[in-house]
């Protein structure tokens, strides 16, 4: 799997360098050095000045920096933030639960390659593809059909019309917006639909579901990708795994960043 510091660019780890070393004039030195060692790098990340010049700035964060580093920088500051308190919310329809379950996000977190996965889901969410592709539809008959990759019914239409060695895709992205609607949008349990006041109609789609539905959905597609063949080949077995068996935890980060950090620009950053 990709290191952290593979995905970001020459801009990233500059803005990096200047916000916490303003006095280093061989950026260039820096930037190598940077880029060699990821545990100095990860530590850079979670430094506060790093984030409040972000989320300060009178331009939006991502006309700063690549997605990859803004989600990179939250989630940083998001595991310190549990790391001090214990508990986290749970929203049912009616009401709010505190559940102490910090520790056991912290130890998913520690987990480099889940925060490596965590961000790079994020990134994958910043925009909405759909896609056309030529599907049978009954013995000797073919139609070209148009797929939405942030609609779990169309990928689970457009996943049954291929053959099992090419489904990965599919699973690995049925299970990510299982995940990223149970952290970046919080579902309450036992809410079907979305509520009519949601504007952005996307949304509207893929909030059909309960948490339950999500927790439960999510669960088996990470399953079904960690047993692909593809998940080996990309190095990902492990990582499914490890969410198809976590993914509420998985998405209590999320929902942290999402009501501290992003809750003023939300709807800019995702779903374009």
């Amino acid at each position: 799997m990709k290191r952290a510091g593979l995905g970001f660019t020459d801009n990233d780890l500059v803005f990096l360098i200047t916000t916490l070393m303003p006095e280093n004039t061989d950026r260039q030195r820096m930037i190598r050095a940077l880029r060699e060692d990821e545990e100095i790098l990860e530590g850079m990340l979670a430094d506060e000045k790093v984030l409040h010049k972000l989320l300060d700035a009178p331009s939006f964060p991502l006309l700063q920096v690549s997605p990859g580093f803004f989600f990179s920088v939250l989630l940083a500051r998001v595991r310190q933030d549990m790391e001090r308190q214990p508990w986290t919310l749970e929203r049912t329809s009616r009401l709010s639960m505190i559940l102490f379950d910090s520790p056991q996000v912290v130890e998913l977190l520690s987990n480099k390659e889940i925060r490596h996965y965590l961000a790079a889901l994020l990134v994958s969410f910043v925009h909405v593809n759909s896609f056309s592709a030529t599907v049978q539809v009954r013995d000797g008959v073919w139609r070209r059909v148009r797929f939405n990759d942030f609609d779990i019914d169309s990928l689970l239409r457009f996943g049954s019309a291929l053959d099992e060695s090419q489904r990965f895709p599919a699973y690995k992205r049925i299970a990510d917006i299982c995940l990223f609607t149970l952290g970046i949008f919080s579902p309450p349990s036992g809410q079907e639909y979305a509520p009519l006041a949601l504007i952005n109609e996307r949304l509207r789609m893929a909030l059909r579901r309960s948490r339950e539905d999500y927790i439960e959905q999510g669960g088996i597609f990470y399953r079904l990708a960690a047993r692909h063949r593809d998940a080996s080949e990309e190095q990902l077995a492990d990582v499914l795994a490890l969410l198809s068996e976590k993914i509420a935890l998985a998405a209590k980060p999320l929902t942290v960043m999402s009501a501290k950090y992003l809750a003023p620009f939300k709807d800019q950053v995702f779903l374009q």
